[in-house]
């Protein structure tokens, strides 16, 4: 049997024996419970109007570590999940659509597809599709 560490999903810090599976302090596992409960509201929403929502805690931890847990677009703090294609415009909440973002930024933002976003430069925008799309791309190799 090959042992391997386990590591915090929110600050990548080594689990040493005896704590959890998923965080190195407790700090760390308010954070993610805290996260779990926006992913839960986002599937419970989802459900209602009859749309997919494949995200998990697990991959929304390694987005947010991605980004250091501050907004993707303007790297301030981060206060919500942004859909980077709106869900009004075809989007879904799985981790090939989703970024953290603060609440100005998501308010720029508004339900206008990535490319027609004009208060956002284009250069930050093609940088987290490009995130996105490798993220995607990973996320379907693990499923096959």
């Amino acid at each position: 049997m090959v042992y391997t560490e386990k590591r915090c999903w929110v600050c990548n810090a080594v689990i040493t024996w005896g704590q959890s599976d998923t965080a190195c302090k407790v700090r760390c596992r308010n954070r993610l419970y805290a996260e779990s409960y926006r992913i839960e509201r986002h599937k419970e929403e989802s459900y209602r109007k009859n749309r997919p929502c494949r995200l998990k805690l697990g991959e929304w931890a390694e987005t947010l570590r991605h980004y250091k847990w501050r907004c993707a677009f303007c790297k301030g703090p981060f206060e919500s999940l942004d859909h980077f294609v709106p869900v009004s415009q075809g989007g879904a909440t799985w981790v090939g659509n989703v970024v953290p973002a603060c609440l100005q930024c998501q308010i720029s933002k508004g339900n206008l597809l990535p490319h027609k976003v004009e208060v956002i430069p284009q250069e930050v925008m093609e940088r987290i599709a490009r995130y996105l799309q490798r993220r995607a791309q990973s996320s379907l190799k693990q499923t096959q």
